[in-house]
């Protein structure tokens, strides 16, 4: 079984009853709650690292799994803001949650965050893109770019000096202003102040879930992923030159 260096983790964030007034495409707590029990046994069974799995509305999943090792459950109780700044700031919450209170990233060097109930399917392949990236560098981000100003922010890595950065320019999610677009500019900060380094991943992510604005299943078929390593290739360099040192 392949997987990460020994000191990162995955982190997967989660929000079984949302406080967020935006428009979720999947509100049920119980489907919610079942897409996420499906998440932490995917990445148990197909990687070996460390999983944090943070929960933002006091609901523990912990009673669903055999005691192991490898799984740490965390839970607390967001307060809801107002005005609502929706659930990209909801989920910096929750980074910033983990962050101060887990014991696998406290012992970490990296964290995986992943959007809780979704399945990377080639998360093996960018582990391996990880763990030789870390061996180079002690200050790295790896992700990949949604379109010119925002990345994807449904899985990404960091090396922990990363969150200071991006904690700051997440206080200015709000409804019109995504996770995406506050893990763009932390990111051209962290490359351009502080040395840090930026990497975008090998490949595109291959997602198995629903989407949680559009409400539709990720596809995933030949023609599908064809296309989208073609479009990953043909514009790496263009988006890449925002971030040179």
């Amino acid at each position: 079984m392949k997987g990460f260096n020994s000191n990162s983790v995955i982190l997967l964030t989660a929000a079984i009853n949302p406080n967020s007034k935006e428009v979720l495409s999947i509100s049920d707590p119980e489907i919610r709650k079942h897409h996420y029990i499906e998440a932490i046994n995917f990445y148990l069974s197909n990687t070996n690292l460390n999983i944090v799995f943070t929960e933002n509305s006091n609901t523990s999943l912990k009673d669903f799994f055999e005691p192991t090792s490898r799984l740490e459950f965390l839970t607390f109780s967001s307060p809801f803001v107002k005005p609502d700044k929706g659930k990209g700031y909801k989920e910096l919450e929750i980074i910033d949650y983990s962050m101060k209170n887990s014991r696998f990233i406290a012992n970490a060097t990296g964290v995986v965050k992943i959007t809780g109930r979704l399945k990377v399917l080639n998360i093996n392949r960018l582990n391996r893109q990880i763990q030789s990236q870390t061996k180079l560098a002690n200050s790295v981000v790896l992700s990949n770019i949604y379109k010119e100003s925002k990345m994807d922010s449904r899985c990404f890595y960091f090396t922990k000096d990363f969150w200071p950065i991006l904690q700051k320019n997440g206080q200015l999610i709000d409804l019109s202003f995504s996770f995406e677009r506050a893990l763009w500019k932390g990111v051209l900060e962290y490359t351009r102040l502080h040395q840090g380094l930026y990497k975008q991943f090998v490949q595109p992510l291959r997602i198995e879930g629903i989407s949680g604005g559009m409400g539709v299943a990720y596809r995933n078929g030949w023609f599908i992923t064809v296309a989208k390593k073609l479009r990953h290739y043909l514009t790496k360099e263009k988006y890449l030159k925002h971030f040179k040192n």
